[in-house]
């Protein structure tokens, strides 16, 4: 009977409490219904976005390869717009840089045009996107691929330091890249004093290809106006010259005529 007593106090006692507690919470339910929603809002809205990165990742990817595969480098372009900073993006752009690095380092072996070196203006471009991808912070292969085609930009732009700079990033921070052995070969022969001077040597030789075209211009024009001199005299003179053409016949049937050559009938 005490017992029962006992445990019946005991749980008035414990609904005293549980009452007191909520009549305590009472004021707080609300604001934590609130933080409790949004907290859920937010981790709905985080599975919502990671889905769409990962389908805006695949669509990208897709984008990439079959421009990749067709070689088209407008799909290239759509890529870096329709999905910037994405890795798809950056090998895109990536892309685009080495083909132009190859074609602008293949223009330094034509003739120049002092008026517009395409040469020097496409290793610019393929500079400026090589520090483009750079800037988004790759890594990776991207990273050290960039790394490298701006220093070999540079260094066919002529910029050594710089460019040696380049070639020991590589090698320092790569150093289990197939690459790394090639960079750090590279930035070494950059310091020898030779090679400064055969990319100056190649550098004058440009210039005086370009300043050669330039003074066989007014050559070539002085020539043609010499020919239409010439030309327009013999048009000016039509009467001698026909006189002198009906001169020579008229000796040579006298000589015929005579059975004597022309220099023996005047003696």
């Amino acid at each position: 009977m005490k017992s029962e007593r006992r445990h019946e106090l005991q749980e008035n006692d414990l609904s005293e409490r549980v009452e007191n507690l909520s009549d305590r919470l009472r004021p707080y339910v609300t604001p934590i219904l609130s933080v409790a929603i949004g907290g859920l809002i937010l981790v709905l809205l985080g599975l919502f976005v990671s889905a769409r990165w990962e389908a805006t990742r695949s669509e990208s990817w897709d984008t990439c390869l079959a421009a990749l595969v067709t070689g088209d480098q407008e799909g290239f372009r759509e890529v870096i717009l329709r999905y910037p900073e994405t890795p798809a993006a950056q090998w895109a752009e990536l892309i685009l840089a080495d083909r132009t690095l190859s074609e602008a380092t293949d223009l330094l072996f034509t003739k120049l045009n002092p008026a517009n070196d395409v040469a020097r203006e496409r290793l610019e471009r393929a500079a400026a996107a090589y520090a483009d991808v750079l800037s988004q912070r790759p890594t990776g292969m991207v990273a050290e691929r960039a790394t490298m085609g701006l220093a070999k930009a540079r260094e066919s732009l002529g910029d050594l330091d710089q460019a040696r700079r380049g070639y020991e990033a590589v090698a320092n921070e790569f150093p289990s890249s197939p690459m790394a052995q090639m960079a750090a070969e590279h930035a070494e022969d950059l310091g020898r004093k030779k090679t400064k001077a055969f990319y100056t040597w190649f550098a004058d030789q440009r210039a005086a290809n370009a300043i050669q075209e330039e003074s066989a211009a007014p050559a070539d024009s002085q020539t043609g106006d010499s020919q239409t001199s010439d030309v327009g005299q013999q048009s000016t003179n039509p009467q001698k010259t026909e006189d002198t053409q009906g001169e020579t016949p008229a000796k040579e049937n006298k000589a015929v005529a005579t059975g004597q050559p022309e220099s023996a009938s005047e003696e």
